[in-house]
């Protein structure tokens, strides 16, 4: 059964046929009884091979051109993820629209050459025939590598052949480390550590950039094979692990972060998670917002050591700099710069969540990456200048969840976000918005960002410790209805509709 099923999806993939690639995925779940786990270890092997890059960045007519190519694997994750927020009826719909996805994510290099159809090409405005050739495979299978040595060792191996752009090398040494059950948390904690410190120093003036995306691929590798067995995740190592050594690669941002620890706080801060306790006071989390939105990097850092300094607790940082995050999509009302808010924040929920488990030594470094990131964003996008009251003034509530997610679905960012605030501030079911909202956002489809910033705000807002956190709610819609779509976006959903909602 599993063999037909994989050369089923297969097929369908390859043919780009989104609708039949969904519907196979639909029926071994729902005809053939297959659990969820096991349905995705299938679709991930079929599609693996074919969602690779060489490198995420090429040169077209002499200028830098950005590649990237997780959007399956961000999909599928955060569709897991996302599940429990949803209502019953709809518990399959967010891996309905993951799944549909990836028929129009292969080969995103040849795509953005004009040489191979799908959904970069399509957002490039290229119309490119089917061709009579496949998607290339451009990083082939690699057989485990065991090596003599500790854990401890071996992973160290791995990041220093990730960090040198040895996808093979990389790629194998993760492979073997995986195949042993006691090596697998200290695994996924290195791999989530060592996408965080793959990020840009900064966004201003730049095309090329990683944009966090090495972290939440990393997160991605790592959530999927817990929910689906190590042993059964072979596929989800193929999409996203040869990918991590994959140029260009940015450690400078990490390299200041560490220059700074070594020479301002004891033992380089090693110890902090165990003394630094006090929580950030109102006062202080407003400043920290403030100096996130509107001070120089310098200042930034220099805020971030002296909260340290002074004992200040690591997660209460993490928190305050997530509504930092929070705040760069609630400045923002340009639709294209809505991608540079959602990615500092997504940034910050796969760092936040690594945080709340870790006992790295290095785990205050971490967040003066946060820091920067958001920082650089706001600097960048010029978000000094806080909007939502302006544009909430005169609403008059109450407010339906049926009407916030029409407002969501007719892309008026300002109407979306007064509402959401006017809801909240009522006191009304948190829960209940939380599931209107994550079924709307799950009517987008070919773009996983929807559902991904959905889930992560969702996830920090049920661990967030400040007096703020429902600005996270807030960042949700704005998103959504700010987000650039394309059109014909709501095949999936009308297909879950009318065939798929078995409820």
């Amino acid at each position: 059964m599993s063999a037909r099923s994989l050369a089923l999806l297969t097929e369908a993939i390859l043919d780009r046929d989104q609708p039949r690639t969904t519907d196979l995925f639909f029926q071994m779940v729902t005809r053939d009884g297959r659990s969820l786990p096991d349905a995705l270890s299938v679709v991930t092997k079929a599609e693996a091979p074919f969602v690779q890059v060489p490198s995420h960045i090429n040169v077209r007519d002499g200028a830098i051109s950005l590649i990237n190519n997780d959007h399956t694997i961000l999909g599928l994750r955060t569709s897991v993820s996302l599940g429990p927020y949803v209502p019953e009826s709809h518990r399959l719909l967010p891996l309905l629209q993951s799944v549909w996805y990836i028929p129009a994510g292969l080969d995103i290099w040849n795509q953005l050459l004009g040489k191979y159809p799908g959904r970069y090409a399509t957002m490039k405005g290229m119309n490119v025939p089917p061709p009579s050739y496949g998607p290339v495979v451009w990083h082939q299978e690699q057989a485990p590598i065991v090596e003599e040595g500790t854990v401890e060792e071996r992973l160290h191996a791995h990041m220093i052949a990730t960090m040198s752009g040895d996808v093979r090398r990389s790629y194998g040494l993760f492979l073997g480390l995986a195949a042993e059950a006691a090596a697998r948390p200290l695994l996924r904690d290195h791999l989530i550590f060592l996408g965080l410190i793959d990020v840009q120093d900064t966004v201003i003036g730049r095309k090329a950039r990683n944009t966090g995306h090495k972290a939440l691929r990393a997160r991605a590798v790592t959530d999927l094979a817990d929910f689906i067995g190590w042993e059964r995740a072979h596929g989800v190592y193929y999409i996203g692990v040869p990918d991590m050594a994959v140029g260009p690669l940015y450690y400078s941002a990490y390299d200041a972060a560490c220059v700074i620890v070594t020479a301002e706080l004891p033992d380089a801060g090693k110890h902090l998670a165990r003394t630094n306790r006090t929580p950030l006071s109102e006062s202080d989390v407003e400043d920290v917002i403030e100096r996130l939105m509107t001070a120089d990097s310098e200042t930034v850092a220099a805020l971030i050591t002296t909260h340290l300094r002074n004992g200040t607790s690591i997660r209460s940082l993490g928190d305050a700099i997530q509504i930092g995050a929070a705040e760069l999509i609630l400045r923002t009302t340009v639709p294209r710069q809505f991608t540079d808010g959602q990615h500092p924040f997504d940034y910050c929920n796969t760092a936040n969540e690594w945080l709340r488990t870790t006992k790295s030594p290095y785990a205050v470094r971490v967040l003066y990456l946060m820091a920067n990131f958001v920082n650089d964003v706001a600097r960048s996008n010029k978000l000094t200048t806080p909007v939502m009251e302006r544009e909430a003034a005169g609403f008059e509530g109450p407010v339906s969840l049926e009407e916030l997610g029409a407002a969501i679905l007719s892309f008026d960012v300002a109407k979306t976000t007064a509402m959401a605030n006017a809801y909240l501030k009522s006191g009304a079911d948190r829960r209940a918005y939380q599931e209107a909202v994550a079924v709307t956002a799950c009517k987008f489809q070919d773009d996983p960002h929807n559902q991904k910033i959905t889930h992560s705000t969702f996830e920090e807002y049920a661990h967030n410790s400040t007096h703020l956190r429902d600005r996270l709610l807030l960042a949700t819609v704005r998103l959504l209805a700010g987000w650039p779509k394309m059109p014909g976006e709501r095949e999936c959903y009308a297909r879950f509709e009318k065939d798929w909602n078995v409820n």
